[in-house]
């Protein structure tokens, strides 16, 4: 029981669906390309898109839950680049050379921030349950005394 529940959670962190981490990753991809299109367009030989879908990477990791939507924009920012900015224009070539060492390097970047945003998102949640249970503790502990007060008291009136 304890090994499927921890293969679980790990199958959960790199694959977790959700419609909000949908609606980011498309609201970061989006802007990149548009801005690669449009550095382009005043530059023609504006050669760092690589340099801004690295960026867009980078912040789909940080900004999304698990590794799946990092994975998927690093693949989507390298086809991206090759389709769009590569000769030649509007077709696939992958067998240029640097293509695999900008391949390691999206899906390197999108791993380890994915990785490094789950564990600081972890962290947090452990830090607010400690917090949760000090704050408990110590209305426990005034309520106690607030009620043993009156307590005490009445105790002694009626002893004497």
């Amino acid at each position: 029981m304890g090994m499927k529940n921890l293969y679980e959670k790990r199958l959960k962190k790199w694959i977790s669906f959700s419609w909000k981490d949908s609606f980011i990753t498309l609201g970061i991809l989006l802007p990149a390309l548009g801005t690669c299109v449009l550095f382009r367009r005043m530059e023609p030989e504006f050669s760092r898109t690589s340099m801004v879908f690295l960026f867009a990477v980078f912040l789909v990791a940080r900004f999304t839950n698990g590794y799946l939507y990092g994975v998927i924009a690093s693949i989507v920012c390298i086809g991206c680049e090759n389709f769009f900015f590569t000769e030649p224009f509007m077709a696939f070539n992958f067998s240029m050379s640097g293509y695999p060492l900008a391949i390691s390097c999206m899906l390197f970047v999108a791993i380890v921030t994915g990785a490094m945003t789950t564990q600081i998102k972890q962290q947090n949640q452990v830090k607010l349950g400690a917090e949760k249970e000090k704050v408990r503790g110590n209305l426990l502990r005034a309520i106690s005394h607030d009620i043993r007060t009156p307590l005490t008291s009445i105790m002694g009136a009626s002893s004497a």
